[in-house]
């Protein structure tokens, strides 16, 4: 894809000192300065940090507590949530419909000159959106249709469409990629390269932010900012995390040592004093000589005391720095109970199977033949609507096809999408577990905490987690069981996931011995978790 946008100039887009508080006084951002120009930035960080918030600020949609941002650009918006235009038509969500309209209203060649007004100097308005769905593999020929009756992927391509058909200069995008097919991921990519503005992105998709030029962390603490892309980035937080745990070491030993120092000097110092005081009746002084002697020793007694007291104290302030500038880790390492596959136990197989639903007048699937066996590790791959969920329904038994046949050959599975909605969303994470799991509390709570989850956390309802605890606390309870499944199918499980959440799940995978089955169009996710192999539909 190739952009033909005549820049003005360059653009620019500061935050000076940004703080944001709640309305209910909870701080959401604290003294963020950063100054985007012509680059391409990733903007990461866990969910709930305030990555959206910054964004809403950034766009003059939200005004900061205190601290200003100054806008030198035109800048264009591609939010996460489209509900503002669910109840538009696409051409009304495209700012076009007026220009069609009244391109309409012409070709009945009435004598009024409304039409001319509308459309001025765009002539072109209608090649103008072809070439631009061309550009996203888009195919949709009704722009009278309304945008809510359109797939996730299908809204993304119309937002995204939009954004083309603007002058903008500077794009804010978030979660550009999400819900879309792997085609249309690729034609967003090809965008953002060839894109000769500024760019701001917040995303999970490892493969687009490798696409930017610098990364920049949210964190408690305010932004980090990181030369270079994504994997530049991980291999300076590795490189930060070495040496958090280097300090972390170094500071426990000096600490050690000087509380070691502090005893022995202390007992030194007693040791001195009870020998000067069985002297003292051997040394004839006066009574007032001897209240000098016994003062003089409290008062080098007190200050030894404050001296060590303060090094102590340094020590362990340096200890807790250094224990705070630990990074999390997110490698999750727990023995699951044998779910092994063997090579030639067949996991599922598929004769000549089609399927429709009641009413349709088309097969969403047809005389599809395919088996496999033992530990696989399988991707359904297809565009969006393609029938991938109906697949994984399919062989599950969840849904029955219209002709052909389908076998399971394994009798524990499991599924989770990306709502896990096995899980009780009124009820505590310990709740839901026990539901899986008959044993005893306090080995529960043992398990847990191999998922991350621990003390109180286990009392969380799964309502109130994030989308990543959610995804991490149902691979807890489903691997949790005594019979724990030989066929594990995924859907989208990585949607709506941080970066954190993401690496923590594919570390629980790779522990994972079954079959996996994973509907993803997130190629990174897909060759970390080992996957092989591939049912494109």
């Amino acid at each position: 894809m190739t952009i033909k946008k005549k820049q003005l100039h360059i653009p620019a887009l500061k935050a000076k000192n940004v703080s944001f508080t709640t309305d209910s006084e909870v701080r959401i951002l604290s003294g963020i300065s950063i100054h985007f120009g012509n680059e391409k930035t990733g903007l990461v960080g866990r969910n709930g940090i305030g990555k959206t918030t910054l964004l809403r600020i950034l766009l003059g949609e939200l005004q900061p507590t205190s601290g200003k941002v100054e806008r030198d650009a035109l800048v264009a918006y591609l939010p996460q949530d489209f509900h503002f235009i669910m109840q538009q038509t696409v051409a009304e969500a495209l700012g076009v419909a007026e220009k069609l309209a009244a391109l309409h209203n012409l070709k009945k060649k009435e004598k009024d000159d409304a039409p001319l007004i509308i459309i001025g100097t765009d002539w072109g308005v209608e090649e103008r959106v072809r070439k631009v769905f061309k550009q996203l593999h888009f195919s949709l020929a009704d722009l009278s249709r309304n945008v809510g009756s359109l797939s996730g992927g299908e809204r993304t391509k119309v937002i995204f469409a939009k954004l083309l058909l603007t002058d903008a200069n500077f794009l804010i995008l978030d979660e550009p990629t999400n819900n879309l097919d792997s085609i249309s991921r690729e034609a967003v990519y090809d965008f953002i390269r060839s894109f000769r503005g500024g760019l701001l992105i917040v995303s999970h998709d490892r493969a687009l932010l490798n696409i930017m030029e610098r990364i920049v962390e949210l964190t408690e603490k305010g932004l980090i900012l990181y030369g270079g892309n994504y994997e530049t980035y991980v291999t300076q937080k590795n490189f930060e995390r070495a040496a958090a745990k280097r300090k972390l070491v170094s500071a426990e030993e000096t600490f050690k040592k000087i509380e070691q120092q502090a005893e022995t000097v202390q007992k030194r110092q007693e040791r001195r004093n009870e020998y000067g005081k069985k002297r003292i009746p051997n040394l004839g002084l006066a009574r007032i000589e001897v209240g000098k002697m016994k003062d003089t020793s409290q008062k080098t007694t007190s200050h030894l005391r404050q001296v060590h007291r303060e090094r102590v104290s340094k020590a362990l302030g340096n200890l807790e720095e250094a224990q705070a500038r630990i990074l999390p880790e997110n490698q999750i390492v727990v023995n699951l109970k044998p779910t092994e596959v063997p090579n030639g136990k067949l996991v599922f197989k598929f004769e000549k199977v089609s399927f429709g639903y009641s009413g349709g007048d088309t097969e969403v699937l047809k005389n599809l033949s395919f088996n496999f066996y033992g530990p696989i590790r399988l991707s359904v791959q297809g565009a969006n609507g393609s029938g991938k969920t109906t697949l994984v329904k399919l062989m599950l038994g969840e849904l029955q096809p219209i002709s052909g046949e389908v076998t399971l050959g394994v009798e524990h599975c499991a599924y989770l999408d990306q709502s896990v909605f096995l899980l009780d969303r009124e009820a505590t994470l310990l709740s839901n577990i026990k539901r899986f799991s008959d044993v005893d509390e306090t080995i529960v709570r043992k398990w847990l905490g191999l998922f991350l989850f621990r003390q109180d956390e286990v009392m969380k309802k799964v309502k109130d987690l994030s989308g990543g605890e959610k995804m991490r606390a149902a691979l807890a309870c489903v691997l949790s069981g005594k019979t724990p499944p030989q066929l594990l199918v995924l859907d989208e499980p990585t949607n709506n996931l941080d970066l954190n959440s993401i690496e923590q799940i594919e570390s629980i995978l790779l522990n994972y011995k079954g079959a996996l089955v994973v509907i993803s169009h997130d190629t990174e996710f897909l060759k970390n978790v080992g996957v092989g192999e591939a049912i494109s539909l």
